[in-house]
């Protein structure tokens, strides 16, 4: 069963329970008022009598006449006397009931009692008199009050039924003027695929509502869903162009070496291209996947002490290149040390310094690469500076396109990803980063922290 009839249907039943209630609530309180006011009126009636029968002698003939006046009218209802102390009967009513004597006993001990003897309707009370006490009851059906009752049952149910049948018909026409934009909805869903995940719901221009959230949060999982994707094709693209070159090599060099028998010092020269290889082969398959990580989710960010993560980045960079001269200077934070708690994720942070460390070194040997840490406005600033060949104006803004590789630097060992890779990460981080020519030849990369770490201090 759709959404649809399922609204319409528990909307109905709603109603007629609402409806139901009132219209029933109503019946019964009219009921009640109706019986009640027969009640009193038979009430009326038997102190009426009373006076008429039992107060002739101590009215004045004025007011008796006016009591006989009042009984006339009453004449025809039947009003029955009894004598309280045996319960015989003092003037009878030619009525065919019976009241019992816990009733008349009733009557005595509260003044006033209704109750009702078959489809009758009684009203006694207690009446002391000179003469004696007596129990007057009048008695009588009340023909035109069950009539109004019957007629109001009929319109009541007239009522209901025509209230169901509007009710059904508006909630039909309303649930289907509500779900017309869910219907929309979902064939332009369906008409999503891996090819155009790139397509956007339209948001609804009118005040928010459930729809615009739910529009607004699958438009967010589409952009999810399409970073998930083209992660995975950039991947592979990546992966089918850059691993097919080392591969080949590998492949080559085990054809040539194979051709023929070769000497111990043959086989380890060979051995030592192929693990070069491998190692190139590494490097970029590791590369890749970092960036497929990065697209696909965002890294878990903790307080970070940049210091420590710089020092380990100098010990990877004095194992990796052993003649290497790299100069760390922070003396620019040796007074605003608050400032080296950084907001991040340690291992990517050491990832994108390492590749910039790296890269400074392979291009500034032999002469010294610095690194240097100060303070800008109240921010962390790094600055990586080497003495190499520097980097012309048109290049700069193309050294963080993926696997590009300047003609000038073909000779040096490296795979295009390291500086793309440090500049994702940098950019999760909300760190700037900046390049230019340094004084007296070479290339520096300033890097800018977002803000010091008591901005996020609620966020650790």
């Amino acid at each position: 069963m759709s959404l649809r009839r399922k609204l319409t249907n528990r909307s109905a039943l709603i109603f007629a329970a609402t409806l139901g209630f009132v219209l029933l609530g109503a019946y019964l309180l009219f009921r009640h008022y109706t019986r009640d006011l027969y009640y009193r009126k038979l009430e009326e009636r038997a102190r009426t009598a009373a006076l008429f029968y039992l107060e002739k002698d101590e009215l004045t003939g004025h007011k008796y006449r006016e009591i006989e006046e009042k009984y006339r009218q009453i004449s025809a209802a039947p009003i029955r006397l009894y004598y309280a102390d045996d319960f015989r009967i003092y003037v009878p009513d030619g009525q065919d009931y019976s009241l019992s004597r816990p009733q008349l006993e009733a009557v005595m001990r509260h003044g006033v009692r209704m109750f009702q003897v078959g489809e009758r309707q009684c009203t006694g009370i207690f009446y002391k008199d000179n003469q004696g006490d007596f129990i007057v009851v009048a008695s009588g059906s009340n023909s035109a009050g069950s009539a109004q009752l019957a007629a109001l049952r009929w319109m009541l149910l007239c009522f209901f039924g025509i209230g169901m049948v509007i009710n059904y018909s508006m909630t039909r026409w309303l649930s289907h003027r509500t779900f017309r934009p869910f219907s929309r909805l979902i064939r332009k869903v369906n008409a999503i695929t891996a090819d155009n995940l790139h397509t956007r719901l339209e948001v609804p221009s009118q005040k928010p509502d459930e729809l615009t959230a739910l529009i607004t949060t699958f438009n967010y999982l589409l952009e999810r869903l399409e970073a998930g994707v083209r992660s995975q094709r950039n991947f592979l693209r990546n992966a089918s162009h850059e691993l097919k070159t080392p591969l080949a090599a590998m492949i080559g060099e085990m054809d040539v070496t194979l051709r023929q028998p070769r000497s111990n010092d043959d086989y380890r020269g060979q051995l030592q291209l192929l693990q070069q290889e491998a190692r190139h082969l590494q490097a970029i398959t590791e590369g890749l996947l970092a960036l497929s990580g990065l697209e696909l989710s965002p890294p878990p960010m903790h307080p970070v002490r940049i210091d420590e993560v710089l020092w380990n980045v100098l010990e990877k960079a004095a194992a990796d290149y052993p003649g290497a001269e790299v100069h760390p200077d922070l003396d620019g934070v040796a007074d605003q040390e608050s400032l080296l708690t950084v907001h991040g994720n340690r291992e990517l942070l050491f990832v994108a310094l390492s590749n910039l460390v790296d890269n400074a070194i392979k291009f500034s040997r032999p002469a010294p690469v610095q690194v240097k840490v100060t303070a800008a406005n109240r921010r962390l600033a790094i600055a990586v500076s080497d003495r190499g060949p520097g980097i012309a104006a048109d290049e700069q803004a193309r050294i963080f396109d993926l696997f590009y590789r300047s003609p000038a630097t073909r000779h040096l060992a490296g795979h295009g990803i390291g500086l793309h890779l440090t500049l994702q990460i940098l950019d999760r981080h909300g760190i700037e980063m900046a390049v230019s020519a340094a004084e007296g030849g070479g290339t520096v990369f300033r890097l800018l922290f977002p803000a010091p770490f008591s901005s996020f201090s609620n966020l650790a």
